[in-house]
């Protein structure tokens, strides 16, 4: 029968032009697949390939069938990043969570902090640029109406992300994006340079390795192509009037976030992973976020809607995991909306870093 090695087996052939290469590829030795690729052939009863010297060129049959492959292969990893994505959901290792609310808080703080971060996000024309982690689109709304001759490809292994993504983006009549559930982990399989650029905004936060996500984008952006990465960093904050129960929420987030394998402290890191990934001419620049009462916009787009927010929407983990106790968590949230009124200050910083491969 026809099994899921044999169609890795095709796409692979397809991909790589051999099957050495293959071989190498699938981590299986070359007499290894030509058997497999014989049992192919036996049991459908066709030659796949016309061998030519140490080429192998698809017959018609085969070139159907690695059509076919190709297109079985996507729903067989659309299935497993399905899967994954439910096995998050019940591990929920995810700190932030997939509600509707955190949909929400995401957009106000794309719109609040905007000027801030994305003054600068603009490629050259007719570009091709991988988003990592796009999520419900709330980045991707902003850099794709910023860059219209350019093309987007935003990615992320959340479903459920992608149709609020997808939403968004058609309500605003942008044009130049196309979504993809995958897991950017997994494609060092694509073939090398297929983007001029990548941009990543507030993903690495959330992963255990994420020098290793860095190394495995690397060959997807062409020569002399860049990536950007946008992250925060919770030790940066600083508010007035000081509240220890405010101080003790921030760094309670933190240690949820860190118990789940991330790090909400990552924006300090950005250089020190980037040039371990092995990128080059890495510049990063912190954006502060600075709110007192002569900016409302940014007293409630900011402290309340965005970081404030945020902290609320912890609550439920931050309990259940005994990281902080209910009446500190509430204490700490007064006093964090105490920096809300006419008198208060407060402060975090952004991270934007840029490298070229």
């Amino acid at each position: 029968m026809v099994d899921v090695k044999h169609l890795k087996l095709i796409v692979e052939i397809d991909r790589l032009g051999s099957l050495s290469r293959a071989s190498k590829e699938l981590n299986l030795t070359q007499s290894a697949l030509s058997h497999q690729l014989k049992n192919l052939e036996e049991y459908l009863g066709i030659s796949v390939f016309h061998r030519v010297g140490n080429q192998l060129l698809f017959t018609e049959a085969g070139k159907e069938l690695r059509d076919k492959a190709k297109h079985m292969m996507t729903e067989f990893e659309a299935l497993e990043l399905k899967i994954q994505e439910i096995k998050a959901s019940q591990l929920k290792r995810y700190v932030h969570g997939y509600s509707q609310q955190e949909a929400q808080r995401l957009a106000d703080q794309a719109s609040t902090v905007a000027e801030y971060l994305h003054y600068d996000s603009i490629w050259e024309e007719e570009s091709r640029i991988l988003e990592v982690g796009c999520g419900v689109g709330a980045q991707t709304e902003i850099i794709a109406q910023a860059n219209p001759k350019s093309q987007f490809v935003s990615i992320d292994i959340s479903a459920n992300s992608l149709e609020i993504a997808r939403a968004k983006i058609e309500e605003q009549q942008i044009q130049n994006v196309e979504f993809r559930l995958q897991d950017a982990r997994k494609m060092s399989k694509e073939k090398d340079g297929l983007f001029d650029h990548v941009f990543i905004c507030f993903l690495l936060e959330h992963l255990s390795t994420p020098v290793e996500l860095l190394k495995a984008l690397k060959h997807l952006i062409k020569p002399g192509g860049t990536i950007t990465v946008i992250e925060g960093d919770h030790g940066s904050t600083f508010f007035h009037p000081d509240n220890a129960f405010a101080q003790k929420v921030v760094s309670a987030q933190v240690a949820l976030q860190r118990k789940r394998g991330g790090n909400a402290n990552i924006g300090r890191a950005l250089y020190p992973f980037l040039n371990e990934a092995g990128y080059k001419n890495i510049a990063v620049s912190p954006r502060q976020i600075y709110v007192d009462g002569s900016k409302p916009k940014l007293v409630e787009g900011f402290i309340k809607n965005t970081f404030t927010a945020m902290i609320q929407g912890m609550s439920e983990g931050i309990l259940s995991e005994g990281v902080l106790t209910k009446s500190d968590l509430q204490e700490g949230i007064r006093g964090l909306l105490r920096t809300a009124e006419s008198d208060g200050v407060f402060s975090y910083t952004f991270f934007k870093a840029r490298a070229i491969v």
